[in-house]
């Protein structure tokens, strides 16, 4: 099938088959300026000229983790150099110091010395002293290693991070929903059926997650675009993911980046046409893409918005500086350099709530 045929029929249905987006993915990058032009029209059509961003505070509240993901250059053993595990008082000090934040994200490593308690109390510690901050926290991995650690049955677990204060849940711990991806990059973390059924189980207790993919490694185009059916079908089906966030694999201090081919990030060409497939093919069905600033950069996010994203994630007002990236929200944009930035290439810079409502 022409791509071309693709691209132009695409402007005229809601959506476009996985067969499609594989074609579009497996085009050269001559195809790239027409993928751009689509991604846009649909883009404007859902919002117009506006960008969205959210003042939110991210804690990682340990980095001790047994998965030892190879993509990954956060963890650490228990005991290693520069591992830790954040008390609750020490996160209810880093979360009073964001007064401006109206989401606090939290994340945190595999730790088997940490109980289910340790969550619970958390949670319960931040809606008692925050009680109107909305809180987005623990990915299906976290929920599927707490089920699996307290024998509980994983919709158990959800209810009672729910009843002690959780609003939301980041998508995270997808990378590419395919397990033969997942055997090469985290053989230790859950697999593909884990995911999605935690994910559903979720929504169907009311919790809305967002979606993720990290794309740039050791995955191929077909697995790409099964990843964004699975995602595509889930939405059709629950209504619950409030936004996707695709994420360009950065090798910097990984496992995965002594392997050859894999100590380059993918090509700008690569990410932008990630993001505009992306934007075709979910359209309306998950009509909000985040070009997260703090995992492109701010220029390259800014570019991206070029490319059918909408909103740029999540920011804090502290300073009016960008710091080098490091854990527990120490990577800052002011809201006026955001806005700045989004200005220049002639869009609207608003600010939302986590469920994607303007504020």
């Amino acid at each position: 099938m022409d791509p071309r045929v693709i691209l132009s029929s695409a402007l005229e249905r809601d959506e476009i088959t996985p067969i499609e987006a594989l074609i579009l993915m497996q085009e050269g990058d001559g195809i790239l300026p027409e993928l751009l032009h689509v991604a846009n029209e649909l883009n404007r059509r859902l919002h117009r000229n506006h960008v969205s961003y959210v003042k939110s505070k991210s804690i990682h509240y340990t980095n001790v983790c047994r998965a030892e993901c190879s993509f990954c250059p956060f963890w650490r053993k228990k005991g290693q150099r520069g591992a830790y595990t954040l008390s609750l008082e020490k996160i209810l000090r880093e979360i009073k110091s964001a007064p401006d934040a109206t989401v606090v994200e939290i994340q945190g490593g595999l730790n088997p010395d940490l109980p289910f308690t340790y969550h619970l109390e958390m949670l319960r510690a931040i809606r008692a002293k925050f009680p109107r901050l909305h809180i987005h926290a623990f990915s299906p991995a976290e929920v599927h290693f707490l089920a699996k650690r307290g024998r509980l049955p994983v919709i158990e677990v959800l209810r009672q991070l729910q009843d002690a204060g959780l609003d939301s849940m980041p998508g995270t711990g997808a990378e590419v929903l395919n397990d033969k991806v997942r055997k090469k990059i985290c053989p230790d973390k859950l697999r593909t059926a884990d995911w999605v059924d935690i994910i559903k189980t979720a929504h169907r207790l009311g919790i809305p997650t967002t979606a993720t993919l990290m794309f740039g490694h050791v995955e191929d185009e077909i697995y790409l675009c099964e990843h964004l059916e699975i995602l595509r079908n889930i939405q059709k089906e629950t209504g619950g993911f409030t936004e996707f966030i695709p994420m360009p694999f950065i090798p910097e201090g990984t496992p995965l980046s002594h392997r050859n081919g894999y100590h380059r990030p993918p090509r700008d060409e690569r990410v932008q046409k990630l993001y505009a497939i992306s934007r075709i093919f979910f359209n309306r069905a998950i009509p909000n893409i985040q070009a997260n600033w703090i995992h492109l950069g701010l220029p390259n996010a800014v570019r991206t918005l070029g490319a059918g994203a909408n909103d740029l994630g999540g920011l804090m007002c502290a300073e009016d500086v960008i710091h080098p990236s490091c854990v527990n929200g120490k990577r800052v944009l002011s809201t006026d350099c955001l806005r700045q930035a989004v200005r220049r290439i002639g869009c609207t810079a608003a600010e939302r709530d986590p469920l994607y409502k303007r504020m």
